[in-house]
């Protein structure tokens, strides 16, 4: 009896460790979904079988040039397939599709583009949006004649533009069907006709593509982790060319690529970090970078040094006439927000090696520069007046102390220039000798003129 119930017991538990090692069980439509998607993938390569063995056909003989030197027609053809097979690659790699409303609010966060806008405004603002067959007739002939031959140079051409693919709303630079689909033992240099033929036909996959609509439109941290491992170029072409400054990982690798770990860079050195020129020539300043630097600026880090730096050689209008291709109007903007933050920053940095005060400086000698600000509300900055005020003073005291200290006798400060007897803090941060050297020449200087004044 006992050996019976042992073997009851045995019989029990192998049986429950084989229902543990079963996958859970699908549902009949839970099964029926996956036959249809896997159906429709295998069905769209066998469906266009010809026709993609007839563009790589095409392919070989035209050469690394690809569809874009084919003719127009083709062109046309083989693009309406491409941003379908690319699409299919996006899904195979688990890429979820969003509506248009997710789709809209994503372009207008990342690129601040509005994508309901019409094409021939969108593509000067660096975005175009895919025309299908179905599409607006004038924006599908508009579209075709951006991909012909006599466009390739233009701003109106269609090859090598970010492109978002409506219907399926993900965005794509240069859809081409090789990018998609992987025709086994092709060379595009010696392609032998056997293998067009026969050759075996797979989509591709493609980790750019898939990480990149990730970001977008799924807001994916994992994406983001591998766009700054991989390709940052897209990540400082959103900051740059689109102005999308919120993400605190991205702003702080645009700073960490300016600032280095040597000295810090001065004027026109700093690129495109504070401000930079969208694709159509709008003025893009980074707030959500200046906002990043504000709550993170230390003595450590030189954040504060880094705006004043910046604005010394921004506000010289004097000395750099020209400056990274920004009008005067551009420049008293830039230097507005920017002052603005800087001053938000003095309080919590004083103490910091470094104190050009070129903020101060256009303040006290460039007369237009406070009515500029005051003409636009003061940019509906929060006390962005009183910030003014305070800076505007902390200079007028340096230069009226160091005014009294070169004036001595009457007679020399005659011979001083208000220009020149700026503050001694007027230095680059990275050069006590500096610093220095010019407190003995501000003592050789007066002593000199003082001498002179002494003999006439």
């Amino acid at each position: 009896m006992s050996k019976v119930c042992l073997l009851l017991l045995i019989l029990n538990v192998v049986g429950m460790v084989s229902c543990m090692e079963q996958p859970p069980k699908q549902s009949r439509k839970q099964q029926g979904h996956q036959e249809r998607l896997v159906k429709r993938e295998v069905d769209l390569i066998k469906k266009n079988d010809h026709k993609i063995r007839e563009y790589y056909r095409e392919l070989a003989e035209v050469g690394l040039d690809g569809v874009t030197v084919m003719p127009i027609d083709k062109k046309v053809e083989y693009t309406d397939l491409a941003v379908e097979l690319n699409f299919e690659i996006l899904k195979r790699m688990g890429f979820q599709p969003v509506s248009d409303v997710v789709a809209q609010k994503a372009l207008k966060k990342y690129y601040n583009i509005d994508i309901s806008e019409r094409n021939n405004s969108l593509f000067k603002k660096g975005l175009r949006r895919y025309v299908f067959k179905d599409g607006l007739p004038q924006e599908r002939l508009e579209q075709r004649r951006s991909m012909d031959d006599g466009a390739t140079e233009t701003l109106f051409c269609f090859w090598y533009r970010n492109i978002f693919v409506p219907k399926y709303n993900y965005i794509i630079f240069h859809p081409i069907i090789e990018g998609a689909i992987d025709l086994e033992g092709f060379d595009d240099e010696d392609a032998d006709n056997n293998v067009v033929k026969k050759g075996k036909l797979s989509y591709r996959t493609d980790e750019d593509l898939f990480y990149k609509n990730q970001f977008i439109f799924h807001d994916s941290k994992a994406a983001l982790i591998w766009l700054m491992n991989n390709n940052r170029n897209f990540l400082r072409e959103l900051f740059q060319e689109y102005g999308y400054d919120k993400s605190d990982v991205i702003n702080k690798m645009m700073i960490d690529e300016v600032k280095g770990e040597e000295e810090l860079p001065i004027g026109k050195e700093y690129k495109e970090l504070f401000v930079s020129k969208a694709v159509d020539g709008r003025l893009l300043i980074h707030q959500g970078l200046l906002q990043y630097m504000l709550k993170h600026a230390d003595r450590k880090n030189l954040y504060y040094c880094m705006l004043d730096e910046y604005l010394f050689s921004l506000l010289d209008m004097e000395n750099e006439p020209e400056f990274d291709n920004l009008t005067k109007e551009e420049r008293y903007k830039a230097g507005a927000y920017i002052g603005y933050y800087y001053g938000l920053m003095y309080e919590k940095c004083i103490g910091t090696p470094c104190d050009n005060q070129g903020f101060g400086y256009a303040l006290y000698y460039q007369k237009d520069f406070v009515p500029f600000i005051k003409k636009n509300n003061y940019f509906h900055l929060k006390d962005f007046d009183k910030i003014i005020q305070r800076h505007y003073d902390r200079y007028q005291e340096g230069v009226e102390i160091e005014r009294h200290r070169m004036s001595g006798e009457e007679g020399v400060s005659k011979l001083i220039h208000p220009l020149f007897v700026l503050p001694l803090p007027c230095l680059r941060h990275n050069s006590l000798f500096t610093a220095a050297m010019l407190l003995i020449s501000y003592k050789m200087i007066y002593w000199a003129l003082n001498s002179l004044y002494k003999l006439v």
